[in-house]
């Protein structure tokens, strides 16, 4: 039986992928601009498959985790109220703020979401480019809104609008807005995020809200001409499965060598 997050989430993947074709169009044969490229968007379909399937074996997994906890959890939010939905709103994306911005602090988690900055484009396509494996780390960040009584329904309902918004602010074509740049998680404020432009980086990790990177002190706003691409950038740029895991390579490759490495000695105590 199909749920309410179901059809959010089905309605969601619909708008997001007729909204990418409707760009590749206008890109290839109306602007013929530079911002889409075949190959690359090869990749992003190939990627962006794998992270479906992935995301939904990772839904199995956890679903069971979530209702117990939800379960176990002293309280309960109705939804019935719109309010309900404001605050499991604002939670939801304060909550992806911290995850994002875990996602380029902490190397295990690197490794995983490189791959979603490593195309040398900013359009919708990329923006299908996701981790195949990040999301068993970082699920864990969303516990705390059924520990707080938001059942696993509501939640996956809120996602689901939230990542068809963070979908869309992948477009390279939306221009500044002082309004929205201000409040938001624009197109502007997230060409920022996947720059490398050295006063771009580690910049912008909002959701939905841009207000947690003014609050937190991550925000940058949209200047000189962004150049995306991650430093260094993968040397298999048409590989997909390099893409995803030539960082996690690099990282088991180095496991041995630091596990060998011994304490460093120390002198007894003299006092």
């Amino acid at each position: 039986m199909l749920t309410a997050g179901d059809y959010a989430t089905g309605l969601a993947a619909v708008l997001m992928f007729g909204s990418f074709l409707v760009e590749l169009v206008m890109s290839r044969m109306v602007f013929h601009d530079r911002h889409h490229d075949l190959a690359d968007t090869r990749n992003n379909l190939i990627i962006g498959a794998g992270y479906l399937v992935s995301r939904a074996f990772l839904s199995l997994l956890t679903a069971g985790v979530l209702v117990a906890v939800w379960k176990l959890s002293p309280w309960r939010w109705s939804m019935s109220s719109p309010w309900h939905w404001l605050v499991l709103l604002l939670a939801e994306d304060f909550l992806y703020y911290w995850s994002h911005r875990a996602s380029h602090a902490f190397r295990m988690m690197w490794v995983s979401h490189v791959v979603h900055h490593n195309s040398p484009k900013l359009n919708l396509g990329t923006a299908m480019r996701n981790s195949w494996v990040g999301g068993y780390l970082d699920w864990v960040f969303f516990l705390p809104l059924v520990a707080l009584g938001f059942h696993p329904l509501a939640i996956a309902v809120v996602e689901a609008g939230a990542t068809a918004w963070d979908f869309l602010t992948h477009t390279p074509y939306f221009p500044k807005s002082r309004w929205l740049d201000w409040i938001f998680n624009s197109p502007s404020n997230h060409r920022v995020h996947h720059a490398t432009n050295r006063e771009y980086v580690n910049k912008n990790f909002g959701g939905a809200l841009i207000v947690w990177d003014r609050l937190f002190g991550t925000y940058a706003a949209e200047g000189a001409p962004p150049v995306y691409g991650t430093s260094p950038m993968p040397t298999k740029p048409n590989n997909p499965f390099h893409l995803e895991f030539y960082l996690w390579w690099e990282l088991l490759k180095g496991l041995p060598r630091l596990l060998a490495r011994k304490a460093p000695r120390t002198e007894p105590n003299r006092d």
